[in-house]
This record gives C-alpha cells, sequence and structure tokens, in this order.
C-alpha cells in the first residue's frame, strides 16, 4: 500500500515539474527572423533591389530574405528571386505557345505546335536551372538576441540565349521548320539572335 502511494506521489511530482517547466518562459529564445524594416535597413538597401537593372535581351529579379546563417540568407533570397522570375519567364513564353497557334493554325497543325510547345518547355527548364546570381550583399540587422543576416540577391536570366537555343531546336526539327519559318514569330526571333550576337 506504501509503495502504491508512494509511485502515486513521484507521478504527481514529475507531472507538476513537466507542467511548471513548459509554462516558464523561454530565455534561450532566438531572434525575430522577420523584423519590421527600420530607416537604416531601406536606405542600406542596394540600389539594383530597389530599381532592378533594365537590359535589352535580359530579365531580372530581387529578393531579400533574413536568416541567422549568412549563407541560408543568401540561399533563401536567392531561391525567392528565382521563383518569382521563373513564374514571369514561364508566363511569357507560354504565350509564344498562343502565337503559334494563331499563325499557323489549328487542326492538322495541331501536332507541329506540341512539338513547339516541347521543345519550348526543354530550352526554358534548362535556362531556368541556369540562372545567374548577378549580384550579392549580405548585412546585419539588429536583434536583441543573436545576430540576424539579412541577404539581398539579384538574379539575371538571359531571354536572348534562350531565343537562340529555341531556334536551334526549330531548325533542327525539318517539318517544324518548314511551317515556322513563314510567321512573323520566327522573324522576330531571328532578329532578336541577330541584334544579340551583334551587340557580343
Amino acid at each position: 500500500m506504501r509503495v502504491i502511494i508512494l509511485a502515486k506521489k513521484i507521478i504527481f511530482v514529475v507531472l507538476t515539474s513537466i507542467i511548471i517547466i513548459n509554462c516558464m518562459p523561454n530565455t534561450n529564445k532566438g531572434p525575430d527572423l522577420f523584423p519590421e524594416a527600420t530607416r537604416k535597413t531601406i536606405s542600406d538597401a542596394p540600389k539594383w533591389y530597389i530599381q532592378p537593372p533594365v537590359k535589352e535581351g535580359f530579365r531580372y529579379e530581387a529578393a531579400t530574405a533574413t536568416s541567422q546563417d549568412m549563407q541560408l540568407a543568401i540561399d533563401k533570397a536567392r531561391n525567392a528571386a528565382a521563383t518569382t522570375l521563373a513564374g514571369l519567364v514561364q508566363s511569357e513564353w507560354n504565350g509564344l505557345v498562343k502565337r503559334v497557334q494563331e499563325e499557323t493554325g489549328l487542326g492538322a497543325n495541331s501536332h507541329i505546335i506540341d512539338q513547339f510547345s516541347q521543345s519550348q518547355e526543354q530550352i526554358i527548364s534548362k535556362e531556368l536551372h541556369d540562372l545567374r546570381v548577378a549580384e550579392t550583399l549580405i548585412q546585419e540587422e539588429k536583434s536583441d538576441f543573436g545576430r540576424i543576416y539579412r541577404g539581398y540577391v539579384l538574379v539575371e536570366y538571359n531571354e536572348n540565349g534562350a531565343h537562340e537555343r529555341l531556334l536551334s531546336e526549330i531548325k533542327a526539327n525539318e517539318e517544324l521548320f518548314t511551317i515556322m519559318r513563314s510567321t512573323e514569330l520566327f522573324e522576330e526571333m531571328e532578329q532578336k539572335v541577330e541584334a544579340y550576337k551583334q551587340r557580343n
């Protein structure tokens, strides 16, 4: 009987201790990784973050992220910028497929459009994996607990390079090339690629 009473007391003490420990304020709390932007944060932001560059044949997207680890802050910012840019690029290139549909028609030519769409998707997929980080900047943010690093990243996408690859894919496919070469879209793409080659 005494053993049962003693066991109940031990269980009660253990449970009470667990409850008290869980209710105590956490003094090892980490820094707030989403601090409100201060005037210093805003004034220290790089110019290319506030106003990404404009360059013919290239697309840019900037992003920022915070972390207790410098590299993780940069990685998070790069992923955010790349994801946003990828969405914009895919949306614009889907517009190319619609133009091909309008210029070549449907029905008997639908398999041509499918081939064009597949070529385009392969090019986009490859290009988006090759996005280039054009700029990075890391800053330390003020924090009451530990350190916070803010990473800024600017990513660059070479639209001209993508158009050049797509033209090569079209020319390699004889049937697709025969249909596409008479369209305005094909002419436009050739002009853009030629202008890009002359600039470089």
